[in-house]
């Protein structure tokens, strides 16, 4: 006997609740969602119907993906390339129907009212819905309300790379649940290209069909289609895992469209004789999609015709399998054995009754080793590179200070570079500078934990970077007068790629508008506007750029994300701001920066 499914916080009794209204929903051909209270059960379930119509499951070829709405789903973002998640497109227009056309939002808001925890579930086509419907409610949390929970039932994938780096970013993802059947061809089917043999395999599901679980020619072609495509897109990714580049792959790449589509949250496969593999990693869980399915040439009829049927068969496996609690939890990856009479016995076993081959064994393996990687980069960083950057930064707060008792703020000092101080600061901002470009680049190619940009301790480490050093960086900027090579410094692609990523990272932590947190840019500003009140007279536009300047200041000045160093008699600003035109003020503004600068 194995573990228990008390590890992912669902008790027996909700998991079989869910499964039933799912399955219940599904069919359901009036109303587009059901809600239960279970007797007993501090819960309540909402399960969505689903469809079998093929512009339900992929309107556009090849795969239907679209960006996600960042409107309703703000946090399915990459905050350091400011790319917005991928999302099937179907799934997306159902549940956003459904949210807009139904009495969904109004029901679950007195769910929560009454105290218990919203379950969301689905079977099939009604699971990608649940998933956003989940996604929804935690990016919009009532206060006091207990997290919404989601178990889904032989689901299609949903999104892509960036939607469960996101997810797991927000420490999100164990609130997924996902059961699936060991050949079930519907949670591998979104890695394969829409083609007119999706319709007919959702005709044979279709209960509305003419051909409704009526056999089908050839249910073997269409399921090796599936898997071949699983195999492009579980290789690729394994040669990422593995850190090595295949010629041939990339090559092939470039001419071959894979699957945006990727899995996210819990997975636990059903192996067919009562036993449940729970596995938390995307990346195994992507290589058990393509390795659990494998057959040989004698199984491959037998295995393409329980393709079908399994996705027909949860209700009684769920069943079936919560009885035994025969539960076994993938966690060491890396320590997986490679052989099939390996140790340790019980996880041997369960990989036995998945089918899982020594090739597969090793891209598990890869995945575990994969995440132990991102955990050293992690404490690499903790440990070292933080006490570093906080010894360079409190250089430059040194710096800053006697910068200041000089009567010139550090912006200045450093643009006139005159003294060794100078200097000095000069090789802080480079070190500085080097530490941050690495962590950019670890972060880019995602060998750090999806968590590392939630830590509080290194967001508030990015902030005070941020402030204290990019005004450094548009002093050297201008004082080697690379805006007339380049353009305004805030231009995309002049300025340095950290400063931008980090200004989201602030932004989206304090969940604050894009583009709000720019008081670092502050003298890039006021450089700007000082050519621009120059040489191109008071036009309408660079007016309100300048009163927005003098709103700006006064509310960083307030919130101290800009020190008063700004208001030096001798400053860079204050003699521009002195010699500016009547035509230039707005009031109370310019009497407040006024009295500023005179206190």
């Amino acid at each position: 006997m194995g573990e228990t499914l008390d590890r992912i916080g669902l008790s027996g009794e909700v998991i079989n609740a869910a499964a039933s209204l799912a399955m219940k929903a599904h069919d359901s051909t009036r109303e587009p969602f059901l809600l239960e209270k279970p007797r007993g059960l501090s819960v309540a379930v909402v399960a969505f119907a689903g469809s079998w119509l093929p512009d339900d499951w992929c309107a556009e070829t090849p795969f239907g993906e679209t960006t996600i709405d960042a409107g309703t789903f703000p946090s399915l973002k990459s905050l350091g390339d400011d790319g917005v998640a991928l999302v099937n497109g179907s799934f997306l227009r159902r549940f956003k129907a459904i949210l807009g056309q139904s009495s969904l939002a109004e029901k679950v808001k007195k769910v929560i009212a009454e105290k218990k925890q919203v379950v969301f579930t689905g079977y099939s086509s009604g699971a990608p819905v649940a998933i956003l419907a989940t996604l929804y409610l935690l990016e919009k949390p009532e206060p006091n309300q207990s997290p919404p929970r989601c178990v889904t039932f032989g689901s299609p994938l949903v999104g892509d790379r960036i939607f469960g780096h996101a997810v797991r970013r927000e420490k999100w993802s164990d609130h997924f649940v996902h059961f699936v059947m060991r050949y079930d061809v519907i949670p591998r089917i979104m890695l394969a290209p829409s083609s007119t043999e999706h319709k007919q395999i959702l005709d044979f599901f279709n209960p509305r069909s003419e051909f409704f679980r009526k056999p089908i020619d050839s249910p073997l072609g269409f399921y090796s289609s599936v898997m071949r495509n699983a195999s492009l897109v579980a290789n690729y990714d394994a040669c990422n895992l593995m850190g090595c580049r295949i010629p041939a792959l990339e090559t092939l790449r470039n001419f071959i469209e894979l699957s945006p589509y990727r899995p996210f949250g819990t997975y636990i496969f059903c192996t067919g004789n009562g036993k449940l593999v729970v596995v938390r990693n995307s990346n195994a869980v992507l290589q058990m999609l393509f390795y659990c399915a494998q057959w040989t040439q004698e199984e491959a009829a037998g295995v393409a015709q329980r393709s079908l049927s399994e996705h027909l068969a949860y209700k009684d496996e769920i069943q079936e399998s919560l009885g035994m609690q025969n539960v076994v939890y993938l966690d060491r990856l890396e320590e997986i054995p490679v052989s099939s009479d390996g140790s340790p016995a019980t996880v041997n076993t369960a990989l036995n009754d998945l089918g899982l081959s020594p090739q597969g064994r090793l891209c598990l393996q890869a995945a575990g080793e994969l995440e132990k990687r991102k955990s050293r980069n992690q404490d690499k960083i903790i440990n070292d590179y933080k006490q570093k950057i906080e010894g360079e930064l409190s250089k430059l707060r040194k710096y800053k200070e006697k910068a200041e008792t000089c009567g010139l703020g550090y912006y200045d000092s450093f643009k006139l570079n005159k003294n060794e101080e100078d200097f000095l600061a000069n090789v802080s901002r480079l070190v500085l500078a080097g530490f941050w470009d690495e962590m950019m680049e670890m972060l880019k190619a995602y060998e750090l934990p999806d968590e590392f940009e939630r830590r509080q301790e290194l967001i508030q480490l990015g902030k005070n970077y941020l402030r204290m050093v990019e005004p450094l960086d548009i002093a050297n900027f201008y004082r080697h007068a690379k805006d007339e090579e380049t353009g305004f410094y805030v231009k995309k692609g002049t300025r340095p790629k950290r400063y931008r990523y980090i200004q989201n990272w602030l932004e989206h932590d304090e969940k604050k508008p894009s583009g709000s947190g720019s008081e670092s840019c502050f003298w890039a500003e006021v450089e700007d506007l000082r050519l621009k009140t120059r040489s191109y007279g008071s036009s309408q536009e660079i007016k309100q750029k300048v009163q927005q300047l003098e709103k700006n200041l006064i509310k960083w000045i307030g919130d101290k994300s800009l020190g008063k160093d700004v208001l030096l008699e001798n400053s860079t600003f204050v003699i521009w701001w002195k010699g500016l035109g009547p035509e230039y003020r707005s009031e109370p503004e310019s009497s407040f920066i006024s009295k500023l600068i005179g206190g």
